[in-house]
């Protein structure tokens, strides 16, 4: 047992680096600096020589060059092949790719529920980025790592969210059933939806604004199926809590604890705040 927990003590290590590396990365989320919606008429893509349109019921945007300079990674982010026309650009995938850059930014086309689609854009020389000290978290305890159960509904919800940009409040996250859990002696049926092959949970609980992020933190964890079919048995490992995006950037828009999620105890695992040299102010890229 001993071996076990020390294993995965240094799991727990390695993830916090990792997620360090991970958000001041050339596309993490310290570095976004701007979103464009994208509609049906050519907007201007701000910092980027580049137009962006949508046609109806494609899953992605347009691009169309309007100066030099534009690159397209489709296959890795390290194989990049210049932009000369319009080139049909999908939505973002789990694998972080497609990606466009001009220079020293980088953008990717993001829709919540494929409603409505943006560009967001990158600057690895973001005045976040300079600001990042560095990620507070709780000590690893394994006692947070919670048992709990997927009962799955008939057919996947699909149930709308708040998120904390307003005008995207009412977009609906995939919810395959409900997770029921006992934390803190407490029982709780908490609503968590899909997303990229695990599920996530959006939680609030009595660190929240205090002694963490004030709006609440995100936990992923593996559904009992790969295709979220059928209940069974999942982990809750708050130790893996994390701050959303949107903790370090204002660009983001991100959903916001259900009342259900709200949990009536300190939950003292996992990340709790960004830590800044200086705050920096919100800035869009000129």
């Amino acid at each position: 047992m001993d071996a076990e927990r020390a294993a995965d003590r240094e799991a727990w290590n390695q993830w916090i680096e990792a997620r360090r590396r991970a958000v001041a990365g050339p596309v993490g989320n310290l570095a976004l600096v701007a979103f464009q919606p994208v509609g049906v008429d050519p907007v201007d893509l701000p910092g980027f020589p580049a137009q962006a349109r949508r046609e109806a019921e494609e899953a992605g945007v347009r691009v169309r060059p309007t100066g030099a300079g534009l690159e397209l990674a489709t296959v890795a982010a390290d194989v990049w092949e210049p932009v000369d026309e319009e080139r049909f650009v999908a939505r973002l995938g789990v694998d972080g790719l497609p990606l466009l850059r001009a220079g020293g930014r980088t953008a990717d086309v993001f829709s919540l529920d494929g409603s409505d689609y943006e560009i967001r854009l990158y600057d690895a020389a973001s005045p976040a980025l300079a600001a990042f000290a560095g990620i507070s978290a709780y000590e690893y305890d394994p006692d947070w790592r919670v048992s709990a159960r997927l009962e799955a509904y008939e057919e996947h919800a699909r149930v709308p969210w708040e998120f904390t940009r307003s005008t995207d409040t009412g977009h609906t996250k995939v919810v395959p059933g409900v997770i029921r859990a006992e934390i803190a002696g407490r029982g709780y049926e908490l609503t968590a939806f899909a997303d990229g092959g695990q599920l996530v949970l959006v939680f609030a609980d009595e660190t929240s604004g205090r002694e963490s992020y004030a709006p609440g933190r995100f936990l992923r964890f593996d559904p009992p199926a790969a295709d979220f079919s059928g209940s069974g048995e999942v982990v809750l490992d708050f130790n893996r809590a994390f701050i959303p995006p949107c903790g370090f950037s204002d660009f983001y828009s991100c959903p916001i604890p259900p009342a259900q999620n709200r949990i009536a105890a300190p939950v003292r695992a996992g990340e709790r705040r960004v830590l800044w040299n200086d705050r920096p102010a919100a800035s869009a890229i000129p």
